[in-house]
């Protein structure tokens, strides 16, 4: 299947690339974004991981979340307040 992936928090990501990636299918988000620091040759630690949310299509979804063919993964940083 093939998503596109969008990243707004390049602080953390890096020289991570953005755009189309053919994932198997059954990929999640969390998947996903593991295969674009593998292809970069770099490691998603947890650190990282836990500073991070995910939009798929434009709405709030879990790294557990499922990709479907054609899917838009946006990728931010996770905004704490109190």
């Amino acid at each position: 299947m093939k998503i596109e992936l969008k990243l707004n928090c390049r602080d953390l990501t890096g020289d991570l690339r953005e755009g189309f990636y053919d994932l198997p299918e059954g990929t999640t988000a969390n998947g996903a974004l593991e295969a674009a620091f593998q292809e970069a040759g770099k490691t998603l630690t947890e650190s990282i991981a836990r500073s991070l949310v995910f939009m798929v299509n434009g709405r709030s979804a879990e790294g557990e979340t499922v990709l479907q063919d054609g899917d838009t993964l946006r990728v931010l940083f996770k905004i704490l307040g109190g």
